[in-house]
């Protein structure tokens, strides 16, 4: 057993406790997963508004959403059972299947969110949209975020992924 799937057994191993079986219905999924895209727009509206609001107040609530990003991102990790992030030796035939499924989802997704993306921002560069750089920001950090957790909502969302 080489060092790396010891690690991912590990890894495993915690991802699949018990105690993570309420998370694990297609209902709190979907909600989890509500949620995290909930987080990631309020972060947009905070990157949006950064100008408008004081720093005092804005780096607070940035600090307390990106908590609640990573809160919520672990809480679907552990829902999913880490199946999109595990390497096929430590899934069974059944997780490994779902996770050629999610895989192939993921890319399509990505595709549409990176395609958006850098729409957005050449459409931004060319001066055909009077962009503030907060709003570029959002652009930049929420894509850069949804590429993260894509694979992961994908997952969540599958029906035979708990």
């Amino acid at each position: 057993m080489t060092r790396s799937t010891a690690r991912q057994e590990r890894r495993a191993a915690t991802l699949d406790d018990p105690s993570f079986e309420g998370l694990r219905t297609p209902r709190a999924r979907r909600l989890l997963a509500a949620a995290l895209v909930a987080v990631l727009l309020l972060e947009a509206a905070m990157l949006l508004a950064a100008e408008i609001v004081p720093m005092v107040v804005w780096i607070p609530v940035m600090v307390i959403l990106v908590f609640a990003l990573v809160m919520a991102l672990g809480a679907l990790k552990a829902s999913t059972r880490g199946i999109e992030e595990l390497s096929p030796e430590v899934l069974d035939e059944r997780q490994n299947e779902i996770r050629g499924l999610v895989f192939a989802r993921s890319y399509q997704v990505l595709s549409v969110t990176s395609l958006v993306s850098l729409l957005v921002l050449l459409t931004a560069a060319a001066g055909w949209w009077d962009a503030s750089p907060e709003a570029l920001a959002a652009v930049v950090v929420i894509a850069f975020q949804l590429v993260i957790t894509i694979p992961t909502l994908v997952t969540a969302l599958h029906p035979k992924a708990g």
